[in-house]
Formats: structure tokens, C-alpha cells, sequence
């Protein structure tokens, strides 16, 4: 959960706002906390509970379940094997099985859902940074990113946590060497580090296969490192 793909921008902003603030102008060093909490609630509290906002079927019927137990008495409780057939049937009402999105079909909305929020973003903050910032660069990118891989999850399933871990070092890795950034140095090694380490885990977790952890790593550092060339 550290490194959620919902995560990711506010890492990303993170880093540029500590290590090249000059990026992000007409961002001032004054109101870059608070505009790192907007990204955080924006970009990953909201999407997250959006998401919970989908199971809430499920949900409904756990504590359904655990009041009806309460009801019973400790003495009375019925076994995980009794009540398994209605915990399967709210998961079968909800959009999503899991926060996970483990399988290809329940991926589909969400990334969808998610990629509209986000272009709404760049709609909304483009009115006061202009489209030539490049907040909204960096934003905009990543909602393409997003659409990207939602029209590529309605025939195949790709490894978002790739993408996403490797967008950031696409983003690093350009502003280094086209503007010469030597700040992103070490944010960039690091990152390299994080996202071969997040890669590996879902591997080793067989969660995905190696194609879908290389075609992920390869369109996030892509589309995020042209978008920051063409930018500069």
C-alpha cells in the first residue's frame, strides 16, 4: 500500500517540490505544503474512496453479518463456513471484489473512473497555473497514461504499479538531463531502486506475469519521459 499507484503523484510532486522547486513556477515555495496536501487528497484519498464507494454492497453486508452475530450472542456465533456464501454474494454485488482489483474485469471501470477525476484536475488547476506549467504537464501526462492503460485493461491486463513507479523515473530522469538537474541525482537513484523493488514484489506475489510488469514499466517510463522532453 506504500507505493499505490494512487500514491504516486504526490510522491512525485514530493520530490519536485524539495528538490527542484523552480519546476513547478508560478508554485511558490510558501504554498507548496498545502498544494502537496491537495495533490495527496486530489490524487489518492478521494480515488481510494471512490473505490470504497464501490464495495459498499459488500461492506453493507459484513456489518449486517456482525449485527446479527452481536444479536446472537458470543455463544451463537456462526462459522466463517456458514456465512461464506453471503460475504461471496455482497463481493458479487459490489463493483470490485477487492481494493486490489486483482482480476482484469473489475479494473475496467475504476481506471476509467479515476482517469476522468484526474483530467477534471487539469482542468480545474490549469485556470490558475496555465497549461504551460508544468504541474499541469505532469498532471496531464498522467491522466493520459491513465487512459492509456485503462483502454489496454479492456483486452489485457497490465501491471499498474509498473507504470506507475515508472513514470516517476521517467519524469526524474528527463528533467535531470535536459535541464542538467543534478538536484534529481539522488531522488533519481532512489526511485530506480523503489521501482525495480516494487516490480520484483509483483513478480514474486504472482499477481503478474513478466510480460505485464515489462509492457507497464515500459509505457509509464515512456510516455512520462517524452512528455517531460517535448516539454523542455
Amino acid at each position: 500500500m506504500i507505493f499505490h499507484p494512487l500514491w504516486i503523484p504526490t510522491y512525485l510532486f514530493a520530490i519536485i517540490f524539495r528538490f527542484t522547486p523552480e519546476l513547478v513556477s508560478p508554485i511558490t515555495i510558501e504554498i507548496m505544503p498545502r498544494m502537496l496536501a491537495m495533490i495527496f487528497v486530489l490524487t489518492g484519498v478521494i480515488p481510494i474512496a471512490t473505490l470504497m464507494v464501490m464495495r459498499l454492497p459488500y461492506y453493507i453486508m459484513m456489518v449486517r453479518l456482525w449485527a446479527r452475530q452481536l444479536a446472537n450472542g458470543s455463544g451463537t456465533t456462526r462459522s466463517l463456513l456458514e456465512i461464506r456464501p453471503q460475504i461471496a454474494m455482497g463481493r458479487r454485488k459490489s463493483l470490485i471484489q477487492s481494493l486490489k482489483m486483482i482480476t482484469r474485469s473489475e479494473r475496467i471501470i475504476p481506471f476509467f473512473v479515476i482517469t476522468a477525476f484526474y483530467m477534471a484536475i487539469c482542468v480545474m488547476m490549469s485556470g490558475r497555473l496555465g497549461w504551460g506549467s508544468f504541474f499541469i504537464m505532469a498532471m496531464l501526462t498522467i491522466s493520459i497514461t491513465s487512459l492509456v492503460i485503462s483502454l489496454i485493461t479492456l483486452y489485457w491486463k497490465i501491471s499498474v504499479h509498473s507504470v506507475a513507479v515508472s513514470s516517476v523515473v521517467g519524469f526524474l530522469l528527463a528533467a535531470m538531463l535536459i535541464r542538467a538537474e543534478t538536484a534529481l541525482l539522488f531522488p533519481s537513484a532512489g526511485f530506480i531502486a523503489i521501482a525495480g523493488a516494487v516490480m520484483s514484489s509483483r513478480l514474486y506475489l504472482n499477481i503478474h506475469t513478466p510480460s505485464q510488469v515489462g509492457w507497464g514499466c515500459l509505457t509509464g517510463f515512456l510516455t512520462s519521459f517524452v512528455a517531460t522532453w517535448i516539454y523542455f
